[in-house]
């Protein structure tokens, strides 16, 4: 059941370490700016959306894995010129699925099928990363806290969810660390938050990261498929692109 949820809990190799390594290549990135967030995510959407086709390629299904790891890289990067250009950015890479999806098939359905299959596999993986990098260049304080509630629920998640009897309990704990991450964002008055907002932010997040782990999931051809790179920003699904917006008309 738990696999059925958010695909189960991979325990191969050094997992808390590499864990750790994210948290500060993360923080560090978003330190330095726009640009150093826009390569690490644009490396990892990119991984994602190739392993994400090639997991539906593995069960007979014929999405475009080039299509969908360029795609998903493309749109951090995009996102670090502007908005426009993320949209634009998206157009193109629906309009390349098609293309080349009419090269390996000739069937209509199947062609639409296939292109419709690229995209799941690259524009939801792309636009996460690209909203950090959106949300970056809006705020610092904003882009480092979405970074640590977001990091704290994959910690809490993780190392409860491990040992767990029942699939809530990893959530569970990821949303208390979520909680524990947004008072300390609010007593501190990071900005653009004060106490107040920083509740609304944290709840947003609360809800939305196991909600984020829900959708790669759904994303996949089966629960348990092997998707390092996916995983490792299911959670920034939901919560980015909705933080992007809500933050947008918070800041303005």
């Amino acid at each position: 059941m738990a696999r059925g949820l958010v695909g189960g809990y991979d325990l191969d190799g050094p997992r808390v370490r590499l864990g750790l390594v994210w948290v500060v290549v993360l923080v560090g990135a978003v330190a330095l700016g726009a640009w150093a967030v826009c390569l690490v995510l644009a490396a990892v959407t990119g991984a994602a959306g190739s392993q994400t086709a090639a997991a539906w390629r593995r069960v007979g299904r014929r999405p475009n894995r080039i299509v969908a790891g360029v795609g998903a890289l493309a749109l951090p990067l995009a996102a670090v010129v502007g908005t426009a250009t993320l949209g634009l950015a998206i157009v193109v890479v629906v309009f390349a699925a098609l293309a080349l999806a009419g090269v390996d098939q000739r069937r209509r359905l199947s062609m639409l099928a296939d292109a419709g299959l690229t995209v799941q596999c690259a524009v939801p993986v792309g636009l996460a990363g690209a909203s950090l990098v959106l949300i970056r260049q809006l705020e610092i304080g904003a882009a480092m806290s979405l970074v640590l509630l977001v990091c704290a629920y994959d910690v809490g998640d993780f190392l409860v969810g491990t040992g767990a009897n029942t699939p809530i309990e990893g959530p569970i704990a990821g949303i208390v660390a979520v909680l524990v991450v947004t008072f300390a964002v609010g007593v501190f008055a990071i900005p653009p938050f004060d106490m107040a907002s920083a509740w609304v932010f944290g709840g947003m997040a609360a809800a939305l990261c196991p909600l984020g782990q829900v959708v790669a999931t759904a994303i996949l051809p089966a629960p348990d498929a092997r998707v390092p790179a996916l995983r490792r920003v299911d959670s920034l699904l939901l919560v980015g692109p909705l933080w992007t917006w809500a933050l947008w008309g918070f800041v303005h």
